[in-house]
């Protein structure tokens, strides 16, 4: 039996946050609300998924913006998926911002949490509540 996903999630949204919580069933999740305590989580315990909403990266707290978040992500845990959830109308900026092979999540939140539960099961060869292999 495979060993269940983890997953890292830097969100600001309780919505989402409380979608994911709810809608995996085969991961352990974490929910970080600045990217700090991420970084913290991933020097400690690498992830098997990291999902970023944009929305929880604040310039005017200090973070330097998406990219050097992901590049943080790719450098100390190179093996994990990485997923971006931009805000509402912003793919193309934020897809270009975090670079190649990073997977671009909905901005809404049932598509975002049935995009990360379908990496989660792909990943791990889980099953999850939304029904996914």
């Amino acid at each position: 039996m495979p060993s269940a996903a983890i997953l890292y999630c830097l969100t600001r949204d309780h919505d989402l946050a409380t979608g994911l919580d709810d809608g995996l069933g085969g991961a352990i999740s974490f929910f970080y609300n600045d990217a700090a305590r991420l970084h913290q989580a991933i020097v400690l315990r690498r992830p098997d998924l990291v999902v970023i909403d944009t929305s929880a990266i604040r310039r005017e707290y200090g973070d330097a913006g998406l990219g050097p978040v992901v590049d943080f992500v790719r450098e100390r845990a190179p093996e994990a998926r990485v997923a971006v959830r931009p805000s509402t109308g912003a793919h193309w900026l934020v897809g270009a911002e975090a670079g190649e092979g990073v997977e671009m999540l909905p901005a809404e939140v049932s598509g975002c949490v049935e995009a990360v539960a379908r990496l989660c099961g792909e990943s791990q060869g889980l099953p999850t509540r939304s029904g996914g292999q």
